[in-house]
């Protein structure tokens, strides 16, 4: 085989891969990602990520073009913790079987420190003792616990490894699923960000609006800083665990929020790859590893 047609069947394999991991990893509910009035993402919804963007300087307009320049006011020294409430969609519940992983990402990068781009804390699968459902691994960073039926939170600890870096010029914080091939749906009821006594600083609800306002008017035109381009992501951000779930939307009662307006943004249905401002290589490498072990896991079910 010459090399133009190896290139080209690498080329074929990756895009089926992409699809494939599409089709198979439909487990988070995708809502329409949010967008600022020039149509730049505020919040990023795939069905293996739900990513608002926390603060952006618009200084790296090459490695994340389609991100929206937005300052909410927060102090990130301030921030300590951060609340996901999941609930199992209705309609789906049938099929619930606790097999929910993935991760919480708290990610910051400044022009001269890359060392917090992309950590993560890790988790994977629930204890519902009135759905018979022991899946919880303590091995894992973090613990889902149940609120209500079919609904479950997670706290992640902010701390030296995951914490603002000073002079940030990107702040985003992903949910990241890993649980491969599954029958039900999630849904992300919140995500909240609190300080050390447990008030919100900044939160988002289901639809992915905001709780705060942007402090100012979102510049058109910013001047480009030499920008750290982050690293790629280590091999659990993008080649997921094989096996995980999560909950339900019943009677939620999610943390308070600051709320002094929603964000003044247009909503728009634009689905893509990952966005987590790692370049597409190995976004696609990465679905393309998801891809297979879902259908591993799919052969073993059926």
């Amino acid at each position: 085989m010459n090399f133009k047609k190896t290139i080209a069947c690498a080329a074929a394999a990756a895009v089926t891969a992409v699809s494939l991991a599409s089709v198979a990893g439909a487990e988070l509910v995708e809502i329409d990602d949010v967008l600022d009035a020039n149509g730049l993402e505020l919040l990023d919804s795939t069905a293996n990520s739900w990513m608002p963007i926390a603060y952006y300087d618009g200084t790296r307009p090459k490695i994340d073009p389609n991100k929206a320049v937005v300052d909410y006011g927060v102090d990130w020294s301030q921030a300590k913790s951060i609340e996901v409430v999941f609930s199992v969609s209705e309609g789906t519940r049938e099929d619930w079987d606790g097999a929910f992983g993935g991760a919480v990402v708290v990610s910051s990068n400044s022009p001269t420190d890359a060392s917090h781009n992309w950590p993560a804390y890790d988790f994977w699968g629930v204890t519902d003792e009135a759905l018979e459902i022991d899946t919880y691994e303590s091995a894992k960073s973090l613990q889902l616990q149940k609120i209500a039926d079919y609904t479950y939170k997670l706290d992640c600890p902010i701390d030296s490894t995951n914490n603002v870096v000073d002079n940030p010029q990107l702040v985003q914080i992903a949910i990241q699923d890993w649980s491969g091939v599954t029958w039900w749906t999630m849904d992300v009821v919140s995500m909240t960000v609190k300080d050390a006594s447990g008030n919100a600083l900044i939160a988002w609800d289901q639809a992915g609006k905001c709780s705060l306002s942007p402090v100012g008017a979102a510049s058109a035109a910013v001047e480009e800083a030499p920008a750290a381009e982050e690293t790629a992501a280590p091999a659990e951000e993008t080649a997921a665990p094989a096996e995980e779930a999560a909950p339900a939307a019943a009677e939620v009662t999610a943390a308070p929020a600051p709320a002094t307006g929603d964000v003044a943004a247009a909503t728009d249905s634009t689905k893509g790859s990952p966005n987590t401002g790692i370049e597409d290589v190995a976004v696609v490498a990465g679905l393309a590893l998801v891809a297979g072990g879902a259908l591993v896991v799919a052969k073993k079910r059926k």
